[in-house]
């Protein structure tokens, strides 16, 4: 082994050491953690430092710099456009909605690349240290053959995805859909579980199956499609043409367009006591729990809850513990079931730290 490369060795293992432990250390702390010579680790240190990927705390310690690298992600979305900002240590730095409707044309990307940039700087971000930009696309995708099969919400069909990806070769990017990267982001939030079912709520619904700190991808690349499983047969028209889908049921636009209000206003009526939206939400609800109840049949695992909907469910949780613990074969509760700890914007933070995850395994 080069000098050279002893030393990049030597930084890469101080720097992964002090982002899994987050703790502060010292430069002898180090050294006897790692068993390395204490002027190795002065002179890594000083590199990292010098890099900014580190900061000299006190009593002579050294602690991660959040914003040592940083990543965006994008959701472009039939209705808007959200953008996402995090740092190496999955923490938020700023977050964006723009009424922006989609539009498969060239200035439709320009107006999202120049809203980026507007972004960047509203943001404070240092170009030089972001990692790269995850846009994320409510669509069926084939990463192998480099296509997105279809997408009904956007009305997308059979497109090569160089005829988006061509609008940010500024950038490093990768493009992929809603629940892969939510489904990531619950991946990174759950790594002590050894396995999970996400399952996202949106206007359109999807999911992912997650093993530990990677995805089941099946052979095509398509797993986790609840959202086209058949919940009614001969039931509601699904956007997929299909009748009696997930997704014509668990859909967040049963809640809002049905109802010709917005989700937030939904909710806020539910709470109030109103009875059109009690009523609705009945129905939803035991909708939603059948798909949960099968889901857990299915694969034995917690099935975390993530999309837009994910945010207004805190306080109904106990009602859908209740639920799951009539319909779920084994268990009496249904505590299995838990959030997303990125809320709602969780599709932009998994394809954000797929970057983040990349730079900690390369660096």
């Amino acid at each position: 082994m080069t000098e050279a490369v002893q030393r990049q060795t030597n930084r890469r293992y101080i720097y992964q050491y002090l982002y899994n432990n987050s703790q502060p250390a010292t430069s002898e702390e180090l050294a006897e953690a790692l068993s390395l010579g204490l002027p190795a680790v002065e002179r890594s240190l000083a590199g990292l430092l010098e890099e900014g990927m580190i900061s000299a705390a006190e009593g002579g310690t050294y602690v991660i710099a959040p914003q040592g690298r940083v990543a965006l992600g994008v959701f472009l979305r039939d209705d808007q456009a959200q953008l996402l900002a995090i740092d190496i240590c999955a923490q938020e730095l700023g977050f964006r909605e723009l009424s922006i409707p989609f539009s498969h044309t060239p200035g439709y990307y320009q107006k999202i690349l120049q809203c980026l940039e507007e972004f960047i700087d509203s943001c404070g971000l240092d170009r030089d240290r972001l990692l790269g930009i995850g846009i994320v696309i409510p669509a069926v995708i084939d990463q192998a053959a480099g296509r997105l099969v279809m997408s009904p919400t956007l009305d997308l069909w059979d497109i090569p995805l160089e005829e988006i990806y061509c609008h940010f070769s500024r950038y490093p990017v990768f493009i992929e859909n809603s629940p892969n990267s939510s489904g990531y982001a619950a991946c990174w939030a759950n790594r002590e579980k050894s396995s999970a079912i996400y399952l996202s709520l949106d206007r359109g619904v999807g999911g992912a199956i997650l093993q530990g700190d990677q995805q089941y991808m099946g052979d095509h690349g398509r797993s986790g499609e609840f959202g086209h499983m058949r919940l009614v047969p001969n039931g509601r028209l699904c956007s997929c043409g299909r009748r009696g889908c997930v997704e014509a049921y668990c859909s967040t636009s049963r809640l809002s367009d049905d109802l010709g209000i917005t989700l937030d206003e939904f909710f806020t009526r539910l709470q109030g006591g109103d009875g059109e939206a009690a009523a609705v939400w009945e129905e939803y609800r035991g909708h939603l729990t059948d798909t949960l109840a099968n889901l857990r049949v299915c694969f034995d695992c917690d099935i975390v809850l993530g999309g837009e909907l994910s945010p207004h469910l805190e306080g109904l949780l106990p009602e859908l513990y209740w639920d799951l613990g009539e319909k779920t074969l084994f268990e009496g509760d249904g505590f299995f079931l838990q959030l997303d700890r990125f809320g709602s914007h969780s599709v932009c933070a998994g394809t954000a730290l797929r970057f983040i995850e990349d730079f900690l395994q390369t660096y």
